[in-house]
């Protein structure tokens, strides 16, 4: 009995906790979805679409699957993953979403899109939404048409690159690098986290 008395409250106190740290809560849905009290997030499987509306970030992301951490504030997708925010989509294999840090890790077959003037491939990418600025790593493939601004000193020689830096709201490149260490974006497992 005790026992049982431990565990409700652990659940009531993952419940109160989700109210209060976010400004809203997502809006999430998929063909399959429970919460998982002991990973203390919610579990979604098939046609996953979670939209955010919190500390200035609105986006959707869609995915075959994906772990929402409202406590935390945290989102892994998996699987076709595409999150659109404003007039860009980036969609990869992999994306994980935190809200504290305001920032997007995505790898696997990474591109995105700016409707308006760029396209960029990639391996991996971090977008942070706060600057709204994005670096992309690896093999860094990018198509820009002549609208797009260039930061002072930044020159497009070639399509191939091993990082990419863009401002998303300028729609400006801040930097293009041919050699360059990229970090390694790990996307931790929920039971790291």
């Amino acid at each position: 009995m005790k026992l049982l008395k431990i565990f409700a409250l652990a659940v009531l106190m993952i419940f109160v906790a989700q109210g209060r740290t976010f400004a809203e809560m997502p809006e999430i849905s998929a063909g399959e979805m429970y919460f998982d009290v002991f990973k203390g997030c919610y579990v979604l499987k098939g046609n996953v679409h979670v939209a955010a509306s919190n500390h200035g970030f609105k986006a959707v992301v869609t995915a075959d699957e994906a772990l929402v951490s409202v406590a935390k504030q945290k989102c892994w997708a998996d699987g076709h993953v595409k999150l659109t925010h404003d007039n860009i989509t980036f969609s990869c294999d992999h994306a994980y979403l935190q809200w504290q840090t305001k920032t997007v890790e995505v790898k696997g077959a990474v591109r995105f899109v700016n409707k308006k003037s760029v396209t960029i491939s990639s391996d991996t990418a971090i977008f942070n939404w706060q600057d709204k600025i994005v670096d992309f790593y690896g093999k860094v493939k990018l198509k820009a048409d002549k609208k797009v601004k260039l930061e002072d000193g930044v020159k497009l020689d070639g399509k191939e690159y091993q990082h990419v830096r863009y401002n998303v709201v300028e729609d400006k490149i801040l930097a293009v690098d041919k050699k360059f260490d990229s970090p390694e974006i790990e996307i931790p497992d929920v039971d790291e986290d």
